[in-house]
């Protein structure tokens, strides 16, 4: 059975998934693979911006790396583990078809970060049960990953994003209301510039370990998944 999404990334706010793989969406994009963003909720809990801002800017980010994004507009720091979320993560799992998904860390310090990693890992493997009453043919993804937390430990994995960092850092920016600095709006960790540092910074740093300029990183279980070995080979090569 074929897959429509080469790479589907989850993020449990709008901004999740440009802070750590946009690079990534991008460059899949530019080899003509086919992904996508999956927000779980629009944010609405965030200290800066509204659910309509913050959508609005997804929206945009989305359209700079080129890809797709949906919303189940789950409730911002409400949404649980219980079936009544899973079912629904599952329904679009089984309705996008992704070959590798692409999830929060399980080790993040919000904890809607956390509990959307655990929620997807259940959500992947059951959406592939026949048996398991839910909208949609069984769909199982071939590969997880997912990106670091705070202080992550050596990735596993590193793709080489020089190519498309200008356009990923455009989409990154595309947040202003998390992102810039306003002296008008309350403070927050992730809008001072120390934080969008700390990201040039793990680039550039993983980077290093790759020999380029900027790169990002995936984590995943061991042994590697052969899809998801595929994907970053082909990520790393030239367009």
């Amino acid at each position: 059975m074929s897959h429509d999404f080469e790479i589907l990334a989850l993020g449990a706010h709008p901004d999740d998934v440009e802070v750590h793989v946009g690079g990534i969406l991008a460059l899949a994009t530019d080899h003509g693979l086919k992904a996508g963003i999956l927000d779980l909720t629009s944010g609405d809990l965030g200290t800066r911006g509204t659910a309509e801002t913050r959508r609005s800017e997804a929206q945009q980010a989305a359209r700079i790396l080129g890809v797709p994004r949906l919303v189940l507009d789950f409730p911002d720091g409400r949404f649980t583990e219980e079936e009544i979320y899973r079912l629904r993560l599952m329904a679009e799992i089984r309705r996008l078809r992704p070959r590798v998904v692409i999830l929060p860390a399980p080790d993040d310090r919000h904890p809607d970060h956390r509990r959307t990693h655990r929620l997807a890992r259940e959500a992947t493997y059951y959406a592939g049960l026949k048996n398991y009453p839910c909208d949609g043919a069984p769909w199982r993804p071939e590969a997880l990953a997912w990106v670091g937390g705070e202080n992550p430990g050596p990735p596993d994995l590193l793709v080489d994003v020089s190519a498309v960092w200008e356009r990923r850092m455009a989409a990154f920016d595309a947040f202003g209301s998390q992102f810039a600095q306003d002296a008008a709006q309350p403070a927050t960790r992730i809008a001072h510039p120390a934080f969008r540092r700390g990201v040039l910074g793990r680039a550039m740093h993983w980077g290093s370990l790759r020999m380029c300029d900027w790169a990002e990183a995936l984590w995943c279980e061991r042994p590697m998944p052969l899809a998801l070995l595929q994907l970053v080979a082909r990520l790393n090569t030239p367009t």
